[in-house]
């Protein structure tokens, strides 16, 4: 197997680029577990299998694998016919590099020990106070690059000395400020078109760990799917009572109720006003505590001269209709309605 390493048991794990990470943000924790599980199979074994047959069984036949599958795939890349995590193998290429370097230092000191030359002669300090001063002006103009360019216009504001560090030791590296930048500016883009909240997008420093300014972005994509966020508004008719929603606010035109007696208004204003009329009709109920000659009216019929009834309840009724009108109306011009 490629890059091989039986003598790196583990690897560097940064627990809150994980967990900041969109793609890791999406999965369900079987997921996840068989993110992690994967990631461990690569390093020791320095790839893994494209096939998922094979694949399955190194997550323990995991009874939905391919559904979980098809979400955890995006965190890994194809070549030469075997699986790859690119963060993964930049952990690994850190290490190889770091371990070569203390190799090769300790085989310097051990061959200044044995010639007798343990006590070399003093380096040149004009030479070295011009290389620190070459390097520190070039840190200086990365710091400024990063305050103006990249720190400004980046939408969270968290970690700033991590992520400047990180920014400063790319630009060493070699990494392009265009590529940084055009980058960013493209994920700026997609946040925005899908409605992303701050607390959703990684830290700066995540961002430029991951190397996020070489991704290729799909602007219709699930992760964008999964965070774009829709508002709805509830509508109800006060004369009918009929609900509906809608993902846009009605205008004037369109709030017309289909029973054409009333408009569609907020449906919490609705009920609210619903709640008063119903507070203001209880105060207007007459007392039932009257005398008994009061009563004896009350229970008179009253007839007209050509002998008709004319205290039936349909009478009644519209008494009570128009006091009811009478007191509404007067309720809402008191509240400023028209």
């Amino acid at each position: 197997m490629q890059n091989k390493m039986n003598k790196a048991p583990a690897f560097q794990f940064y627990a809150g680029d994980f967990l900041s990470d969109i793609d890791v943000q999406i999965m369900t924790m079987a997921q996840r577990g068989i993110y992690i599980t994967l990631l461990a199979h690569e390093w020791i074994e320095g790839s893994l299998p494209t096939d998922t047959r094979h694949l399955n069984i190194l997550c323990g036949k995991h009874p939905n694998f391919n559904s979980d599958w098809n979400v955890v795939k995006n965190c890994f890349y194809e070549d030469g016919g075997r699986l790859y995590n690119k963060r993964l193998e930049a952990e690994r290429s850190n290490l190889i590099s770091y371990r070569e370097r203390m190799s090769n230092n300790g085989k310097k000191g051990a061959n200044a020990r044995w010639n007798g030359k343990a006590m070399a002669k003093p380096s040149n300090k004009e030479v070295e106070n011009k290389v620190n001063k070459s390097k520190a002006v070039k840190e200086k103009v990365y710091e400024d690059e990063f305050e103006s360019d990249f720190w400004a216009i980046y939408p969270r504001r968290d970690n700033k000395k991590r992520a400047k560090d990180k920014y400063v030791k790319l630009r060493n590296g070699g990494v392009d400020k265009s590529n940084i930048i055009n980058g960013l500016k493209a994920y700026i883009k997609q946040w925005k078109q899908a409605g992303t909240e701050s607390e959703f997008i990684p830290m700066a420093s995540t961002w430029l760990n991951q190397e996020r300014y070489d991704d290729e972005l799909i602007s219709s994509s699930k992760v964008i799917q999964n965070l774009s966020i829709k508002k709805s508004y509830d509508w109800m008719c006060i004369e009918c009572g009929k609900e509906k929603t809608t993902e846009v606010e009605l205008k004037t035109a369109d709030k017309l109720c289909e029973c054409g007696d009333g408009y569609y208004e907020s449906k919490n204003m609705v009920m609210q006003q619903i709640a008063i009329n119903k507070n203001t009709t209880n105060k207007l109920q007459p007392d039932t505590k009257v005398s008994g000659a009061a009563s004896k009216d009350a229970s008179s019929v009253a007839v007209d001269d050509a002998g008709n009834d004319d205290s039936s309840d349909e009478k009644s009724s519209k008494l009570e209709k128009e006091k009811f009108d009478k007191t509404f109306k007067n309720l809402v011009t008191s509240l400023g309605a028209h």
